[in-house]
This record gives C-alpha cells, sequence and structure tokens, in this order.
C-alpha cells in the first residue's frame, strides 16, 4: 500500500507540474489531461497505473472477508486508491466499481466519505451531472467548515453546475471550496475560478474580491496565479485611471521576477489599449507579446486571433491570412475550431497568392518603365542602404559581446571592426560576385564545376543558388530584357488585379477595396477581354449608391466593347436572352453533363453565351478548365497546352489553376503524350461522318452496333467526337484484319457499308490515339 500511495503521489505531482492552465477561458476544477492528450484514452502519465497495480495486490494478498465482513481495515484504504488510480487514469467504469465496492462494504467514516465525494466526481465524468448533484449536495451542506472534506465536496458540486451552466449554484460552492482550501495551490484555484465565475455574471466587485485574496497570499501563491490575478484587477479595475492601470502593469514587466510572465503582460497593456480605442498602440503590445521568448500556446492564440479579426474588420486580407496561417498549428487538426480557422484560411489563401504577385510585378514592371541611368541610380541607392542596414546590425551585434576589443572599436583590429568587415565584403563581392567556397576560387574552369554541381543538385530538387554581383550594373542586367517576357509580367499584373476586384467583391462583399483594384485595373489600359470583365462589375458595384458614376462605366462599356457579352446585355437587357439561368452552380453542373456526353461544341456555346452570370464567381475557375479540356478535345494537344496555362495564369491561387499547372507539366513531361513503348496488334476500324450529319451517324451507329453484337462478341462499338468537323463511328477490340474482310462478306454489313460510298479504314490503336490528340489525320476522299 505504501508504494501505490507513493506512485499515485508521483503521478499526482506530475500532472500538477505539466498540465498548461488556459487563463484566457474558465479553468478547470480539476486537471485531468495534459495539453494534446485525448481524454477518451488512458494517460501517459507514469504512476497511476502501479498505483493500481498495487491496490490490487494488496486487496489479492491482506483481504481478510469473513461472512461477508472484511476485518483488514486497510483493504478500504486499498480500494479507495484502486479507484483513484482508475479515474486518474481515465478509465472511469471501472473506477465507478471500485468506489461502489467500497461503499457496499461497510468502511469507516473517513473512508467512506471520500469514496462517496469521488463516486461523484467519476458521475460527473460519466456526463451523469444531476446525479452527482442530488446524492452530493445534502453531504456539502451537511459536512461543517472545519471538516477536512468540505473543500473536495463543494468543489465537485460546484463542477456539476459548471457543467450544466447553472453559473450561480457555481459559484456558490466553489466560494465555500475556496475559503477552506487547506493547499494554497489548491486555494489560488479554486479563488480564480470564483472571480472567473462572477465575472461572467458582471459581479465585478466580488471578482475583485477573490483576485485581490488571491493577490493577499503573496508568495504562497503560485505565481502564474498571482501574476494573472494582478492582471485581472488592473483590467476590471475601472474606477483607476487609464495611465495608472497602464503604469501598473509596465511596474510589473520591470521587475525581473515577472520576466517569465511579460507575454501576457504586454498583451494586457495592449488589451487595456483596445479598450480605449488606441488600436495602433495596441497592436505594437500585441506584437511585443508575440516575440517574448517565454510565451505559451494560448497567448499566442488570443494574440493571433485578435490581430487577424483586427486586419480581417479593416480589409487588409493579406495580413489576415498570414496571422491565420500562424495560428493553425496551435490547434489538434481535429478539433471544430481548427477546421473553421482552416476553411477561413482557404478563403484567404488566393488573396495572399495573387497580393504577393501583384506587390512583385508592380515592382518589377515600375522599374522596367525607368531609363537606364534611372535604373542604376535606384540600384545603387538600394545597395548603399543595405549596407546601411548591415552596418547598424553588425554594430548592435558587436556591442552586445562583452570582449576585451568592445571598448576600442576604431583602433581595432580588421577582423574585429564591423565596418570594416562589411567593407571588405562588399568590395569582395563587387569585384567577384557570390562565388561558392571552393579552393582556386578565381579560376573560371573551377567555377563553372562548382556550378554544374549546383545544377545537378537542382534536378535532384534542391535549391539553387544564383550567383550575382552586387553592382548596379549586375541588378540591371538581371531585370527582364525581352519583349515577350516583359508582355508576359504585364499580363499576370493585369490578371492578378482583375482576380483581386473578383475575390473582393464575390467573396468577401467588400466593394471600396474590389473598386479600387478594378479602377487601377482600368488604368493601366488593360486588354479587351479584361477591361470589359472590370468595366461590368464596376457599374454593378456602383449601379445602387453611386448611379452617376455607374452610368459612366456602363456607356464606357459600350461605347468601346460594342461587341462583347457584357455590353449587349447592359445595351438591351430585355432581348438578352438569360432564360434558365439560375446560379454559377448550376451552369457548371449542365455543361458538365454535356462534357462527359461529348458535346463538346454545346459546352462551349452554353459557356460563351453565359460569360456575364460566369464572370467573377467562385465556379469561374471550374468553368474555364472544363473549357479548356473542352477545346482540347476538339483542336488538340498543342491548344489544350495553351488553355491550361491560361486557367493557370488567371487563377494561379485556386485549385483549378493548380491542377491545370502541374497538369500541364505532365503534359510537356510526356513529350506532348507521345505514344512510346511497344505497338501491339490491335486495331480500331473507323468510319467518319460530318459533325453537322448527327442522324445519319447515329442511325449507322445503332445498326453497325447491332450487326457488331451478333457476330463479333470481342467487338465493341463507339461514338466519339474527332474535331469540331467530323466525328468517328468507332470498331474496337480486333486483333487480325483478316476478321475485317471476313465480315465484309455478310450480306448485313455489304448493305450497310454500301462499299462503294462509304467512306472507312483501319489503323492501329496507337495510331488512333495519336489522330485524337494531334488531330493529324487527313480526309482522302476530300
Amino acid at each position: 500500500m505504501f508504494n501505490g500511495k507513493e506512485a499515485f503521489s508521483v503521478g499526482e505531482e506530475i500532472l500538477s507540474e505539466a498540465f498548461e492552465d488556459n487563463f484566457y477561458a474558465l479553468l478547470p476544477i480539476e486537471p485531468i489531461n495534459l495539453k494534446g492528450e485525448n481524454i477518451d484514452e488512458s494517460t501517459i502519465i507514469p504512476g497511476f497505473d502501479r498505483a493500481e497495480e498495487k491496490a490490487v495486490k494488496a486487496i489479492q494478498k491482506h483481504s481478510i472477508k469473513i461472512n461477508d465482513l472484511q476485518y483488514n481495515r486497510k483493504i478500504d484504504e486499498a480500494y479507495l486508491l484502486l479507484g483513484k488510480a482508475r479515474y486518474f487514469d481515465r478509465r472511469f467504469f471501472p473506477a465507478l466499481e471500485a468506489f461502489n465496492f467500497l461503499l457496499e462494504s461497510g468502511a469507516n467514516q473517513n473512508v467512506y466519505l471520500q469514496g462517496k465525494i469521488w463516486r461523484e466526481k467519476t458521475n460527473i465524468r460519466l456526463k451523469n451531472h444531476q446525479l452527482a448533484i442530488n446524492n452530493l449536495r445534502p453531504l456539502a451542506m451537511r459536512l461543517i467548515p472545519q471538516n477536512k472534506h468540505f473543500p473536495l465536496a463543494n468543489a465537485t458540486l460546484a463542477s456539476a453546475f459548471i457543467n450544466l451552466k447553472e453559473i450561480d449554484s457555481a459559484s456558490f460552492y466553489i466560494k465555500r471550496a475556496a475559503l477552506k482550501a487547506p493547499k494554497r495551490k489548491l486555494k489560488a484555484r479554486y479563488l480564480f475560478i470564483t472571480g472567473q465565475l462572477f465575472e461572467s455574471q458582471g459581479k465585478k466587485d466580488s471578482a475583485l474580491w477573490a483576485y485581490q485574496e488571491i493577490v493577499d497570499l503573496k508568495r504562497k501563491s503560485p505565481p502564474q496565479f498571482s501574476i494573472h490575478a494582478k492582471i485581472k484587477k488592473t483590467l476590471l479595475d475601472s474606477t483607476a485611471l487609464f495611465k495608472d492601470r497602464v503604469q501598473s502593469l509596465s511596474n510589473l514587466i520591470k521587475n525581473f521576477e515577472n520576466l517569465p510572465y511579460e507575454h501576457v503582460l504586454n498583451r494586457s497593456i495592449g488589451t487595456l489599449y483596445l479598450e480605449e480605442d488606441q488600436e495602433s498602440v495596441a497592436l505594437i503590445y500585441f506584437e511585443k507579446s508575440l516575440q517574448s521568448p517565454s510565451i505559451d500556446s494560448f497567448t499566442q492564440i488570443e494574440n493571433y486571433q485578435d490581430l487577424a479579426e483586427y486586419n480581417f474588420e479593416k480589409g487588409n486580407y493579406l495580413e489576415t491570412g498570414l496571422y491565420l496561417k500562424k495560428l493553425l498549428p496551435l490547434y489538434e487538426e481535429t478539433s471544430a475550431t481548427f477546421k473553421k480557422l482552416k476553411r477561413k484560411s482557404d478563403n484567404l489563401s488566393e488573396v495572399i497568392i495573387y497580393e504577393r504577385t501583384l506587390q512583385q510585378t508592380d515592382s518589377l514592371i515600375s522599374l522596367m518603365s525607368l531609363s537606364k541611368m534611372e535604373q542604376l541610380q535606384f540600384f545603387k541607392r538600394y545597395i548603399n542602404e543595405q549596407q546601411s542596414i548591415k552596418e547598424k546590425n553588425l554594430e548592435k551585434q558587436s556591442n552586445k559581446r562583452k570582449s576585451q576589443f568592445q571598448n576600442n572599436v576604431n583602433n581595432a583590429f580588421y577582423f574585429y571592426n564591423p565596418r570594416l568587415v562589411l567593407k571588405g565584403q562588399q568590395t569582395y563581392k563587387a569585384n567577384w560576385g557570390d562565388r561558392p567556397n571552393v579552393d582556386n576560387w578565381r579560376q573560371a574552369a573551377v567555377i563553372q564545376n562548382a556550378l554544374n554541381n549546383t545544377k545537378n543538385l537542382t534536378n535532384r530538387g534542391l535549391k539553387k543558388t544564383v550567383f550575382i554581383q552586387q553592382t548596379p550594373e549586375s541588378y540591371v542586367e538581371a531585370l527582364p530584357q525581352k519583349p515577350q517576357t516583359k508582355d508576359s509580367i504585364i499580363n499576370i499584373n493585369q490578371k492578378a488585379y482583375l482576380q483581386l476586384g473578383m475575390i473582393y467583391k464575390e467573396k468577401f462583399g467588400d466593394f471600396p477595396l474590389a473598386k479600387s483594384r478594378l479602377e487601377t485595373l482600368l488604368s493601366i489600359d488593360p486588354p479587351k477581354a479584361i477591361a470589359v470583365q472590370a468595366l461590368y462589375h464596376l457599374y454593378k458595384m456602383n449601379e445602387n449608391e453611386f448611379p452617376k458614376k455607374a452610368l459612366i462605366y456602363k456607356e464606357r462599356l459600350i461605347e468601346k466593347h460594342p461587341e462583347s457579352t457584357f455590353a449587349m446585355l447592359l445595351s438591351d437587357p430585355e432581348n438578352y436572352d438569360t432564360s434558365g439561368v439560375i446560379t454559377p452552380e448550376k451552369i457548371y453542373e449542365n455543361v458538365l453533363i454535356l462534357f462527359k456526353k461529348q458535346d463538346f461544341k454545346k459546352v462551349l456555346s452554353e459557356i460563351n453565351a453565359l460569360d456575364v452570370v460566369i464572370s467573377g464567381s467562385r465556379m469561374a475557375p471550374k468553368i474555364a478548365l472544363l473549357k479548356a479540356h473542352a477545346l482540347g478535345r476538339l483542336k488538340g494537344v498543342d491548344t489544350w497546352k495553351e488553355l491550361l496555362l491560361e486557367v493557370a495564369t488567371n487563377y494561379s491561387a485556386a485549385s483549378e489553376g493548380l491542377y491545370a499547372k502541374e497538369l500541364l507539366a505532365q503534359i510537356i513531361s510526356q513529350d506532348d503524350l507521345k505514344e512510346s513503348g511497344p505497338v501491339y496488334k490491335n486495331y480500331k476500324w473507323i468510319f467518319p461522318f460530318l459533325s453537322e450529319d448527327k442522324k445519319s451517324a447515329i442511325t449507322f451507329f445503332e445498326k453497325l452496333k447491332e450487326i457488331i453484337a451478333y457476330n463479333k462478341e470481342r467487338w465493341s462499338v463507339s461514338q466519339d467526337v474527332y474535331s469540331e468537323e467530323y466525328d468517328f463511328i468507332v470498331v474496337h477490340g480486333i486483333r487480325d484484319l483478316q476478321e475485317i474482310k471476313a465480315l465484309k462478306g455478310l450480306d448485313s454489313i455489304n448493305t450497310l457499308l454500301g462499299l462503294n460510298t462509304k467512306d472507312n479504314f483501319v489503323t492501329l490503336s496507337s495510331e488512333y490515339r495519336t489522330y485524337i490528340k494531334n488531330k493529324n489525320w487527313k480526309n482522302t476522299s476530300k
């Protein structure tokens, strides 16, 4: 028994020390699982399993039970230890069994009272809250405050009431427990929970009393409870002047003993400034809190959430997305909060990618628009600024070092003078560039070998290092020079502006930001395909609130692009056919069905006719990808590649854009899907039909299928779209050309084919696949 109790005490101590309290939420009355542990599984904390083992052995070896009477009173303690060990091992049904056995065995009053309280604690863990209250409330009210079981009984009752959301009753019983708790650590916990419950009820004075009680415990209270109680007092004390409250928290930061709690103190000061609507100052303190080396995950979560919400409300979606990405790893992936944040982060991921694209391309376009002299001056300033920053950083690092050279920097040896070190580095890079660290580094052949090695590493998936001299001339030479490259950057820039405008309008309903992006887009003279969309959506956003401005966009669209779908809708809305249009989702559903039926022409006509409805919607990337596949099927691999590149460029942040990019890479890596490997004797018998001659093709297909099914079990017939001009009726499964000759001897086939009038040909399956991919079949009958 002794060893069992010692093992149990060790387990309790480990749990107490390792448990992380989240002071931003209601604290648990009794911690039972560590962060990351699943409460439905056994604990990883050692000690409890050994305590159970010792209790079981004591019962087995030392039980003296005669005529249902237990003559060894230590066995009652063994059953109590057994139940408690199972309880902390989170096996609640076996624990309940042990406590029930104890209560039925006629234990002495002290052990009986403990067993009864622990049984109700177990009932609470099993969510039998009302049962626990009914069983325990009479006992808690009957016990005198001096009884050593008084705090535990009242705290257990409070736990049940908290779970039932009966806060008033919970605060009554936890206060009773706090006042009589013998252990200072437990007393501080109960008092803090008392303060939290009073605070949630709006009883500010009662909450302040509870937190003051913790402060009055001084060093007898655990430091984390003491510091959080002081913070709570300061935040709740609305009678004090704002500057005095800030000063009070600042003084706590200055105390070196509070260094481990610097993060919560900075956050608290930020919270005070936020209450005073001094948001910019509050954000500074939140950032200072995040930079603290001792910060805990709960404070990180609170800071990131506040920063994300603030930036989202201000329309800073790029910053919001970055904070959400930092927030996600702090939650378990299975939690509901993680899934909710993940959805929000995914919605913002497109914004982040497009905004970064915009920043990069705007900078490049701005640099490309400068004359060569202006570019050289720009990079000269840039290099000087970077050198100045490095000098300051090196000087700071040098000042921090406590060395014999620190007091004599001006006369220091070259190696220890940061300014001279930096100057030497800059001179070297200006003359030689960023050369690899190899022997004989000045020889060109050696450098080339090093570069070749770098290339090999890059091919294996490692990052390639670019060697560039840090001179204005080298930077200017690194800028895009070819007209095609410049045009490509401008195109990417314009499409990023358009997509951001659409996302801000459709996804977030942020019209001011959407207007800003689209108006900027129009100012840089985009091509017609982009301009018409920008003008139309600017018209729609201004239509109700700013009708005069909307009219300007409408007239500009109709005047400059009268043949566009958007202009036709605005100029003659009554005669513009939008019948059957419900939502972009419905359009996608309809065209997907047509695509599966190989009705590619209808797919394209439907999409082109409903550009207005699709433009800017969340289904636009899906429909654009489907359109690329349809045109690729009709026109071949070259067209397919061009359109996939367009989708990848236009929707680079969407999953469809990423898929198009990946698919394009696969096509290129497979040499435009050229046939490779052995060629097997597998033939196709093909009957071409003009696309307009659908009726004849269907009639022929049905009759041929009937004849083939009757005469050839292994053969099959399909109707394939070849191009915009031709459809093919194809017979599959042919292994021997003699079989075709034999089939042609049948009267039914001769009648159907009309041998002298119906064109048909036989080819290998591999060649047929090449026809479909490259559209290189030629009709020799023309």
